[in-house]
């Protein structure tokens, strides 16, 4: 992948797809799709890091660049800070004449340039100036809501793991250097590994949830939130089953389902079993391999239910 700055120079006609894009739902996915079958090469035009948002991001720099590899972009036009600082007919100019942009795509509630004077409407009445070929895009929608980051960060909060992957088109991910915890999950029978999130990072809500382990191809029970029965502080620590490898120095996690809520337990034995059950309720959930996204929810019901 190419990442070029407004200083850089791409001399090939562009479609460009401008916007922040954290997550790459299905809104985000279904635009740069469009923009492949507009003609010209698909340039992604987003800011990293995040110019204002500093915390409950969907993605971290990184995440988004790997997951836009993954989509088979190659070109990322990368904003920083300080380009905030451009008018919206400065950057307009910038995105003509070092980029040759020919379409531009953008969402219908997109702004652009300092005191984000610019959007599609004002590119509309500027369209003398800057004669460029643009795609609105109306709010989508999926199984009824309006799909949109700040929903899905919403529905992370509330613990709603699965209907946030709905909305995402994809598991939500959780990725993090392994780091040294207490061991006290080996001494209870469940060895962790403990991962250190990025603090920009949106964690879900505090709970206990089904998991794919991506690395090592395992499922797994996570933990997010205080330990209060060991009294212990607020961690992030995946129990991988049935895996006796050793753990690589990253792993990435993919959220499927929230199995319950964090609580005290009367006693450390009554927190084993309770594991025990966290267990097997996910083993049932994968006894047919990764359900669809769409179908987590009642394979999870079905699953509780068997118990």
């Amino acid at each position: 992948m190419e990442l070029l700055t407004l200083e850089d120079v791409y001399p090939h006609p562009t479609c460009a797809a401008v916007g922040s894009f954290d997550g790459l739902h299905r809104a985000h996915r279904y635009i740069l799709s469009r923009c492949r079958t507009l003609g010209g090469n698909l340039l992604v035009v987003t800011f990293l890091p995040h110019p204002t948002r500093l915390k409950d991001l969907l993605f971290t720099p990184e995440e988004k660049l790997e997951a836009l590899e993954e989509m088979g972009v190659e070109v990322v036009l990368t904003l920083r800070a300080e380009d905030k600082r451009l008018s919206a007919e400065e950057f307009m100019r910038v995105l003509q004449s070092h980029f040759q942009v020919k379409v531009l795509l953008m969402g219908y509630d997109h702004h652009f340039g300092r005191g984000r004077a610019g959007s599609p409407r004002w590119l509309l009445e500027n369209y003398d100036q800057f004669p460029i070929e643009l795609h609105v895009f109306p709010p989508m929608r999926y199984r009824g809501k309006v799909i949109s980051s700040s929903l899905i960060r919403e529905l992370l909060k509330e613990g709603r793991v699965e209907e946030a992957n709905e909305l995402l088109g994809y598991r939500y991910i959780l990725s993090g250097k392994v780091i040294k915890g207490k061991g006290l999950g080996g001494k209870l029978g469940f060895p962790t590994a403990n991962l250190s999130i990025p603090s920009l990072k949106l964690l879900p809500s505090d709970g206990v949830y089904a998991v794919y382990v991506q690395q090592v191809r395992r499922y797994g029970v996570l933990h997010v939130g205080p330990r209060p029965t060991l009294g212990l502080q607020r961690s992030v620590e995946v129990h991988i089953l049935n895996f006796g490898g050793e753990i690589p120095e990253r792993l990435k996690v993919s959220l499927v389902a929230r199995l319950r809520d964090v609580k005290k337990f009367a006693s450390v034995e009554d927190l084993r079993l309770q594991i025990e059950r966290d267990i097997k309720l996910t083993n049932i959930l994968f006894s047919d391999g990764l359900p669809p996204i769409e179908e987590t929810s009642g394979r999870l019901q079905s699953a509780q239910r068997s118990l």
